[in-house]
């Protein structure tokens, strides 16, 4: 089943965030959303997240769904490795010689047991990504995912995230129209523009 945002509106205090926004997110493919800082791509995806409350509209299509998401910070546990973390949110239900294997994937052989403080951020941005693909999710939401990856590193996240999550529905929110467009599937420019008649800034 699509999911279906139908005239969603959002403030904090005076301050409209997103109003009267529409749109359709086909099951089963990538959707990307573009759009300036401040136009509220990341209070959407926490809305279609459950983490807020839109104050008018409505969302349809998540019903019975997993969601698993990847915010803006890596929300690691910095005492821990990144095995520790995978671990962590897979609930014993992954074998470790496969979180091993992932990370490897992830270019990150080597550093499995290292406390995720140390790691760079770029290091840590991979070992989100791959935690957030290895339980189970129905949808998958990235939040500026390859933000601060070189390009070797973006190239070979994008294929990771294509790959583990082929078939699944996948809502990116990013500033790069290149990641948009390796990622594939729809764009989507702008959410408060759309109502403004501006242009959002490529």
């Amino acid at each position: 089943m699509d999911i279906v945002i139908d005239h969603l509106s959002k403030r904090f205090g005076e301050k409209e965030v997103i109003k009267d926004f529409s749109a359709r997110i086909k099951e089963g493919s990538v959707t990307s959303l573009m759009a300036p800082s401040g136009w509220g791509k990341t209070t959407l995806l926490r809305i279609i997240a459950g983490l807020e409350k839109s104050d008018e509209g409505r969302i349809e299509g998540l019903e019975n769904k997993k969601i698993s998401m990847v915010f803006q910070e890596d929300r690691l546990c910095g005492n821990l490795s990144p095995i520790s973390n995978i671990r962590f949110v897979c609930n014993g239900k992954v074998q470790e010689k496969q979180i091993y294997e992932e990370l490897e994937k992830a270019g990150l052989k080597g550093e499995e047991l290292v406390p995720a403080r140390n790691l760079s951020g770029g290091m840590k941005k991979r070992v989100a990504l791959v935690r957030a693909l290895m339980v189970p999710f129905d949808v998958l939401i990235l939040d500026e995912p390859f933000d601060g990856l070189d390009d070797k590193n973006k190239r070979k996240m994008i294929n990771y995230v294509k790959e583990k999550s082929k078939g699944k529905t996948v809502i990116l929110v990013t500033h790069e129209k290149k990641e948009a467009e390796a990622m594939g599937g729809e764009i989507i420019h702008g959410l408060y523009c759309i109502r403004s008649g501006m242009e959002p800034k490529q």
